[in-house]
This record gives C-alpha cells, structure tokens and sequence, in this order.
C-alpha cells in the first residue's frame, strides 16, 4: 500500500515537471534558422576578393543578421569566370561575383563605368556605379534573371611593364595582355593587345607572350607582377575599371525569410559597394608597397600625356553613348550623370 502511495506521487511529480518543461519551451522565442549561402569563386586563394575584402562584406552580413545568415566561398571554381553569371542563374551556386565585361553584349550600360578617366578609387566608383544605376536603369533589365546584392569596381587600371612607359611613343606595339574592354583600349592606344583571363597575367609577361598587362595596382602583389613586371604606370582616374555584380539565385533569394532578405538589401546595396570598393583601395595601397619594396620604378601619367591619351580614347566614350541610344535611353545624359554622381561619392 505505501509503495502504490510513493509510486503515485512520484508519477504526479514527473507530470508536473513534464508541463512545466512543455510550457517553457512553447514560450520561448522561435530560434532563426541559420542559413548558409554558398558563392561561387574563381580567383586564387591569395587574392585579396578571397582572402579580404568579400570576407569583410560577408561578416557584415553575418553581424547584421545576429550570426543567421552566412555567406561562405566554394572550396574550389565550379566554372570559369565567363559562365559565373550562367552558374547562379541556373543554381548551380547561391551566389557569384561576376564580371560584366567578361560577357561582351548583355551589360553594355552598367558597362559605362569602365569608360578611361572615370573613377579615382574603388570606395568611391562602386558606390557611385550602384547609385547611378539603380536610379537609371534598374536591376530588372540587363539582370533580369538574378538578384543582385550589390556592386563593387576595382581600383583605377594602370599599366604594368617590362619596359618603362610615360607617353603614346612609349606604349606603341607594346604587347599587353587584357580582357574585356581593355583590348580597345589597348588598340587605340596603339598597343597590340593580347586578349587572356586576368589568371594568365603572370605567364603570360614570363613567357614572352605579352609584355606587360593592364591591371590595378593591387595586381602587383596579388597576381605577383613584381616578379615579371619592373615598371607600373598609374593613371589618374584610370584606363578602366572593372565592375562585378554580386549576384543571387533569384529563388534562394525568394527561399528567405523576409529578416535575411532585409539584411542582405540593407548590407548590400551602396552600404555594400562601400565595404567592398574599400577593400579594393586596400589592396592598392598593399600592391603599390610591394612595388616600392621590391625597388620597381612607378610613374604617374603626366596632365599633357592624360590629354593626348584622352584624345586617343574618346571613341569608347561616343561609343557607349551610341549604344546608349541604340537601347532607348538618352547616352550623353547618362555618361554625364555618371560623372556627376561619382564627382559626389568622392567629396
């Protein structure tokens, strides 16, 4: 009789605690799921996009979500950099960062900002190119099949060579390896381009078949130019620059909840564009101390030069104007805004 008493106590007991635990946990707060996306990469783990400057966006992300949403680079290339847009498109991969111009046809506007002269500093271009872009044109035309996060450009382009170059005489029949715009640019530089993935740069200048390349500053350290290429020719505003839209899956970016898409629009974006334009200038700043370490010779493109070079190049300006045009838009007021929004990023 007593141990049917202490049986059913104890039995009470454990119920009692069974409530108590089942009403805990129905009145906690509901744990985010921490969600993982994965980008797609093809550049050498040393370079500064893998090593630096897209880490520091993606922790952004990561603080800005409370540690629920992460973005983590693919261990390996799953595809070469012409097909990144193609491999998030399709879902191979939740996310890219893809260069426009190495798919000549589809992104010929958001291209403008690869116009010479145009853009001082990674910080300043990619904030200035997300803006002007967004107010102009809108993601939903030449992106139409992605999501795009946001956009950043490199570093002002500059000239890195076996052989010292300060004026038109010097750059003449010159071999520079290049890719995208740069082949018309070197062309009406009266340069002979040679037009390889930014990957073969180093090989190419090593083995002879090109004489130097064209390239940022950060190029100097992250691709190793100091090793094959003793002189570097700066150019203010640039030759070039080059933009990459970082893109998303649109259905991955659909997959979320409304609290990570929040985050990535908001650390995306401009927001976006400034931590990542600004890792590109610390990449500059790394590539042009590598240069002066290693004794190599820079030079700074002279006002009289930058005119005649101006001069030489301004077929690519009323090119994209043209094209501009062609598309229904007004050209010339496009470029000039252009201008106008990156001379208001850089103050």
């Amino acid at each position: 009789m007593i141990q049917r008493k202490v049986l059913r106590r104890t039995l009470l007991k454990m119920g009692a605690l069974a409530t108590a635990i089942s009403v805990g946990v129905a009145s906690a707060p509901a744990q985010a799921e921490t969600v993982t996306l994965r980008m797609s990469t093809w550049l050498p783990p040393q370079h500064h996009l893998v090593s630096d400057t897209l880490p520091a966006w993606f922790a952004a992300v990561e603080e800005a979500s409370g540690g629920t949403l992460k973005i983590a680079l693919d261990p390996a290339p799953i595809a070469k950099p012409p097909a990144q847009y193609d491999v998030v498109r399709d879902g191979a991969a939740d996310m890219a960062y893809h260069v426009a111009g190495y798919t000549p046809g589809p992104f010929e506007v958001l291209r403008g900002i690869e116009l010479p002269f145009l853009s001082p500093n990674g910080e300043t271009g990619s904030q200035a190119v997300y803006d002007w872009y967004d107010r102009n044109i809108g993601f939903d035309k030449e992106f139409k099949d992605v999501k795009v996060v946001t956009i950043m450009v490199a570093g002002p382009g500059a000239v890195h060579s076996k052989k010292e170059i300060k004026s038109l005489e010097d750059i003449t029949g010159v071999k520079l390896r290049v890719g995208g715009g740069g082949v018309r640019i070197a062309e009406a530089l009266g340069a002979v381009p040679v037009a390889l993935p930014s990957t073969q740069s180093y090989e190419s200048i090593q083995k002879g078949v090109a004489d130097g390349t064209m390239f940022p500053m950060e190029a100097v350290k992250g691709h190793r130019l100091f090793e094959v290429a003793k002189y570097h020719l700066q150019v203010p505003g640039g030759l070039y620059t080059t933009p990459f839209a970082i893109v998303m899956n649109r259905k991955k970016y659909e997959s979320l909840s409304d609290e990570h898409k929040k985050v990535l629009n908001e650390v995306g974006g401009i927001a976006g564009a400034r931590i990542l334009g600004a890792g590109w200038d610390r990449a500059d700043v790394a590539g042009t101390k590598a240069a002066n370490d290693n004794g190599d010779t820079i030079n700074v493109l002279s006002d009289g030069e930058v005119e005649r070079w101006k001069e030489k190049l301004a077929v690519l300006n009323d090119d994209w104007i043209a094209h501009a045009d062609s598309v229904g838009l007004d050209g010339k007021a496009l470029l000039d805004d252009l201008k106008a929004t990156i001379a208001k990023y850089s103050k």
